[in-house]
């Protein structure tokens, strides 16, 4: 280890690197030494031993506890009311088993069929099977629904209730009734250990890598890593980092994945039960990334996903689009007790490296979407990592200043359905006088009718006709060219759009001949009340009239 810089003890410590020894990171060290109880004991050994890891659970929480606890707390009755009057939602009293869950859901490892769902009002429906799961090898597919399990009606149940039946020790099977279609099959499926990774990636529009991590768990440095290093042999522009929903995880992981971003420099500000504060670095990584950067945060941003996030932001190595983190400051420690049952105790407050508060205030985007605005994040962010391949022709681009930096919006990307709703958000909060559209020679500021008529954006050199009004959601449209027309050679409806304005959704039709010079566009489901659409037709096409 190198060498440690001590000043004063009300003075911040500066460690030069993180001790793997350093109990916040030592949860699998004091998980090998998990006992078991012996149930052979007579009854009056067990109530010795009840009493005797009651004092053991007092004393630990005494000793450890991230502030004084009082008396009047240590001196109940039972554990779970100790943890209880603790009155912290982090701290947690576990049964052996309940422990184990605890751990495994850390590392994405659950025992059942390999299955995600949501509830329906005949039971689960399948949302998704994983691959190579016991699910997928007896043949459930995406789109079922288990009506029972075992026997057991899932109708009515919530989703802890239903999933309950589903899941089990490994190696036990479940009989599931499936609904599919006008059908129901039977499978017996044999519950295995799953193994979800925890990192996930791949190129997004031929340029930029996304990486996105689910959980901090023990493995989950060494895929991020195996995951970056493939990205780089494709050489992205940018890079897209999605913590979007997670919860959190160990500690000592979010700081080996800060070292790809800080470098080996202080990555958190711990601060232990008497007041002392130590700062710890990110892991060298030999280098660092050195393209843009996107952090996508949500509310449910948490804990070691903040530790990761604080860091980052505090160096200034990216952007963050999304919503202000949940706001978790606390770290917690795993402690075993005789008969294999676990304290989760909070044992410390972290803050930044810079020491910014995290707890109860989280980390801040610096491109706000809330997911109210019915806006994708992650589609913000694709149009963020645009970039115009020419130094000087930029057709076909839109410049928008975000944070102090200018991003080249692609808007061929802009216009597809996927990321309509995000460009139109983002030109909503874009200053006026920052925005600017791309020309064969240069950038040129975005007039200001464009702001009310955000196609102009898109569609600029389209001609616009009168617009459509109060039409009936089960409208026919009919247009009238200005030549004759083969209906055949307009093939799978080439060349003309319906667009919903609002989504950029784009509205299944069938195209007939009214006769030689007009057609006529029959929408084949029922167009969203009071939402406004766009008809696209391409020049090619030679539109003369839009018939309401």
């Amino acid at each position: 280890m190198k060498s440690k810089i001590h000043i004063t003890k009300n003075e911040l410590r500066i460690d030069r690197t993180y001790p793997k020894s350093y109990k916040s990171f030592s949860i699998f060290t004091v998980l090998f030494f998990l006992a078991f109880f012996i149930s052979s004991f007579s009854l009056n050994v067990q109530a010795a031993e009840s009493s005797a890891l009651l004092n053991e659970a007092r004393s630990i929480i005494k000793e450890n506890y991230v502030t004084p606890v009082s008396d009047s707390v240590l001196n109940v009755s039972s554990i779970a009311d100790m943890v209880k009057g603790l009155n912290d939602p982090y701290s947690q009293y576990f049964s052996q088993k309940e422990g184990k869950d605890f751990i495994n859901s850390i590392d994405n490892k659950m025992y059942g069929i390999g299955i995600y769902m949501e509830m329906v009002e005949e039971g689960v429906k399948v949302t998704e099977v994983i691959e190579g799961s016991p699910a997928e090898n007896i043949g459930i597919l995406k789109g079922d629904i288990v009506v029972s399990a075992d026997g057991q009606s899932l109708a009515g149940l919530d989703s802890t209730k239903a999933a309950s039946y589903i899941k089990g020790e490994e190696g036990t099977s479940v009989t599931l009734k499936v609904k599919r279609g006008d059908s129901f099959l039977n499978f017996s499926v044999r519950r295995r250990a799953i193994n979800i990774p925890t990192v996930t990636a791949k190129m997004l529009n031929g340029n930029t890598a996304y990486i996105d991590i689910t959980s901090f768990g023990e493995d989950t440095g060494e895929l991020f890593t195996q995951k970056l290093e493939e990205l780089r042999m494709k050489n992205p522009d940018n890079y897209i980092i999605d913590l979007r929903n997670n919860g959190g995880g160990y500690m000592l992981t979010a700081m080996d994945i800060a070292g790809n971003f800080i470098g080996e420099n202080p990555a958190i500000t711990i601060e232990d039960r008497d007041g002392q504060k130590t700062r710890y670095l990110a892991a060298d990584k030999g280098s660092t990334i050195d393209k843009p950067i996107i952090f996508l945060i949500n509310q449910y941003t948490a804990s070691a996903s903040e530790i990761l996030s604080a860091a980052v932001k505090d160096y200034k190595k990216a952007i963050f689009v999304g919503t202000t983190t949940y706001g978790k400051g606390v770290a917690q420690q795993m402690f075993p007790l005789s008969d294999g049952s676990i304290l989760k105790l909070t044992v410390e407050n972290f803050y930044s490296p810079m020491g910014n508060t995290i707890q109860k205030v989280g980390v801040s985007p610096d491109f706000e979407v809330k997911e109210e605005n019915n806006v994708d994040s992650l589609a913000v962010a694709e149009l963020f990592s645009g970039k115009s391949r020419n130094n000087v022709d930029k057709r076909g681009f839109v410049k928008v200043n975000v944070g102090g930096s200018d991003y080249e919006i692609d808007l061929n990307l802009a216009k597809d359905e996927n990321h309509w709703a995000a460009f139109k958000y983002i030109i909503s909060k874009a200053s006026k006088d920052s925005v600017y559209i791309g020309t064969e020679n240069s950038w040129v500021k975005a007039p200001a009718d464009y702001f009310d008529n955000t196609y102009k954006f898109l569609y600029g050199k389209y001609k616009s006709l009168d617009t459509l009004k109060d039409v009936p959601e089960n409208k026919m449209f009919t247009i009238t060219l200005n030549k004759s027309v083969n209906v055949d050679t307009i093939k799978d409806n080439a060349g003309i759009e319906i667009i919903n304005a609002e989504t950029g959704e784009r509205a299944a039709f069938e195209v007939k001949a009214v006769d030689d010079k007009k057609i006529s566009l029959t929408p084949k489901e029922n167009l969203t009340k009071g939402q406004t659409y766009y008809i696209k037709i391409k020049d090619t096409i030679k539109p003369f009239t839009v018939k309401n």
